[in-house]
């Protein structure tokens, strides 16, 4: 993997350069004109440290980005996700977050805080059936077991793993197992594609 790196502060390139030791390169881009030039053309995902730019700044960008800031906000992560930009969280996040974050954008996959992810999701108006709650399609449905069918529902409630974990007395890492087969049994990408999908239907 060929990880391009936009930022001017050392010490976040050194870290990044830690990160893909031994499972890919890093470039550093110094500048704006690098975002879109040929130095950026050959990798496989972007790194944007906002610290070094502001959000308006940003060119449109052709490689799955990662948008990284030092206080994330909600009205900056949904600015970002309508220019296209997948991933976006702490620039102080821990490295497996951000091997996560990258490797989600790679997937082609959204990427936020959960917190963040909880808002977008319930910001998202529900289908209107009169209950506030959202049915999944029949055919979706079908193919849920009993339990994926109530993580669906806490999920389209914008509830973060824990908060489901809590809710249904079972663990984080359950609710991560159901998670991944949801998404296997629906073809779904990500957490908010699904809440999307659901609250449509």
């Amino acid at each position: 993997m060929k990880a391009m790196i936009y930022s001017q502060d050392a010490f976040f390139v050194e870290r990044c350069v830690d990160l893909f030791s031994g499972q890919g390169s890093v470039v550093q881009l110094q500048n704006m004109e690098q975002l879109q030039g040929p130095e950026s053309a050959g990798g496989d995902v972007l790194i944007v440290d906002l610290k070094a730019c502001h959000e308006k700044e940003l060119p449109p960008l052709a490689l799955p980005t990662v948008a990284l800031t030092t206080v994330p906000a909600f009205e900056e992560a949904v600015r970002l996700l309508q220019r296209g930009i997948r991933g976006y969280g702490n620039r102080h996040m821990h490295r497996e977050n951000l091997m996560q974050a990258v490797t989600a954008v790679r997937e082609g996959q959204v990427w936020l805080p959960p917190d963040i992810i909880s808002k977008v999701i319930t910001a998202i108006p529900p289908n209107g059936n009169g209950n506030g709650r959202a049915k999944p399609q029949p055919t979706v449905h079908e193919k849920l077991s009993k339990r994926e069918d109530e993580v669906v529902q806490l999920v389209g409630s914008g509830l973060s793993n824990r908060e489901i974990a809590d809710k249904l007395f079972i663990s984080v890492r359950t609710v991560k197992a159901h998670l991944t087969s949801i998404f296997a049994k629906t073809g779904y990408r990500d957490r908010l594609e699904l809440a999307v999908k659901m609250r449509h239907h």
